[in-house]
């Protein structure tokens, strides 16, 4: 009796690590990454804005009194730089979306006549369907 106990306490051991799930993935190199990416736009950012500046504070003191010269950025650059990245950003979700439907009706027609057994047919108006045994 003690014997088939530990026979069955070891089958359901190895039978419990054969569905064992995977440890959690590590993700923070997708963070540390994301931190570089942030950090190098951040530096060109200011980069950029201190080159402004510094050009701006030698004209001044060469004796430029006007205005401050003209960046390139204004209401419509930006306006139309937030747009971009909005149609970017819906294009992207459109394209999830049907990668989704596609996923989902590839796992559904499976499901339908790899596991069901099914097979496609035409009923009596004509369409297109899976016809189960």
């Amino acid at each position: 009796m003690c014997k088939h106990g530990v026979l069955a306490l070891l089958i359901s051991l190895v039978s419990a690590g054969a569905f064992a799930q995977a440890p959690p993935m590590d993700m923070s190199w997708a963070i540390q990454q994301q931190m570089r990416s942030q950090a190098m736009g951040d530096y060109a950012a200011r980069n950029a804005a201190m080159t402004y500046y510094n050009y701006m504070q030698q004209l001044r003191a060469m004796g430029y009194k006007g205005p401050s010269l003209p960046t390139g950025v204004t209401s419509q650059s930006l306006r139309d730089s937030v747009d971009g990245a909005n149609a970017a950003t819906q294009r992207y979700i459109q394209g999830s979306q049907l990668n989704s439907n596609r996923r989902s009706n590839a796992a559904n027609d499976f499901s339908m006549r790899g596991i069901r057994g099914c097979y496609y047919a035409r009923d009596r108006w004509g369409n297109l369907g899976y016809a189960c045994p």
